[in-house]
């Protein structure tokens, strides 16, 4: 019997190219163990692993990696990359926001890029847990 926890890697096409990172407030180097990133959607749960310089595209519509069907969100509404050991997170719509959850559970507006090393997101009605690579095995 099938669990409604699962685990996904995204095909390595959606890996970003070498190419000179975009500048930000957060920018360690590229080279790093893959993260994980789950989403909690309607109480299920889907994990999926991301390799460093790995770029993953929130949106509703056709052209998004993971799609979330709410209005709430954006056609193309949000861009999380895993960089170095931790994520950098950009909110592509200022009009319908990307939220980050404080340590207190208060949530924030992401309106440009956020660096951050894990973290909640809510999208839409969705959950987006960020975490950061697991170190030593």
């Amino acid at each position: 019997m099938d669990s409604p926890d699962k685990t996904r890697h995204l095909p390595a096409e959606q890996a970003a190219p070498d190419s000179t990172p975009p500048p930000g407030p957060y920018l360690p180097a590229l080279h790093a163990a893959p993260g994980q990133m789950v989403m909690l959607e309607s109480g299920r749960s889907t994990a999926f692993v991301i390799a460093s310089g790995q770029r993953v595209l929130i949106g509703r519509g056709p052209g998004a990696d993971l799609v979330i069907y709410d209005a709430r969100v954006s056609p193309i509404h949000a861009l999380i990359e895993r960089r170095g050991p931790g994520w950098l997170v950009t909110g592509l719509d200022a009009s319908n926001p990307t939220w980050i959850l404080d340590p207190t559970g208060r949530r924030h507006p992401v309106s440009s890029e956020l660096g951050l090393r894990s973290g909640t997101l809510l999208v839409g009605g969705c959950q987006v847990l960020l975490y950061p690579p697991r170190t030593g095995a």
